[in-house]
């Protein structure tokens, strides 16, 4: 079975929205069955809402294209309990790292410092949490 990685929102859109180059190597990596993405409802709930306001609308009906992903390449997991051992400091990113360590993520992609900073005691849990240009191309 494939390991199990986490997206943040940002991390989400820039594969979505704004296709950047840094989430080129990733999504391969999804699409290519290397990778699953882990979701639960409450970070679907965000991500819907955050593509349906003006300044993405303005850019197109990416809506469609979020459940197309979600449909495809994520797996819906219930919404994980808080893990009390592994704290982020900005509460709204704290879902990532509950659910990455709730169902034994191997990565949580994430450009998110609040988030990174949490990479070394993660590890210790076993659980990489990087950037999306940290990925090396698969060879």
């Amino acid at each position: 079975m494939s390991e199990g990685w986490v997206l943040d929102s940002n991390v989400v859109l820039d594969w979505l929205v704004f296709n950047d180059a840094s989430m080129h190597e990733p999504a391969a990596r999804l699409r290519a069955g290397h990778a699953r993405w882990l979701i639960c409802p409450a970070m679907r709930v965000e991500l819907e809402d955050v593509v349906t306001r003006p300044a993405f609308a303005r850019r197109g009906d990416f809506g469609a294209a979020l459940r197309a992903l979600f449909d495809t390449r994520a797996q819906l997991l219930a919404d994980p309990t808080t893990d009390a051992r592994l704290r982020c400091r900005d509460v709204d990113d704290q879902v990532f790292v509950d659910l990455a360590l709730q169902h034994r993520a191997a990565l949580l992609l994430t450009r998110d410092r609040a988030l990174l900073e949490l990479a070394p005691q993660a590890a210790a849990r076993g659980l990489r949490i990087a950037r999306p240009d940290a990925l090396a191309p698969i060879r």
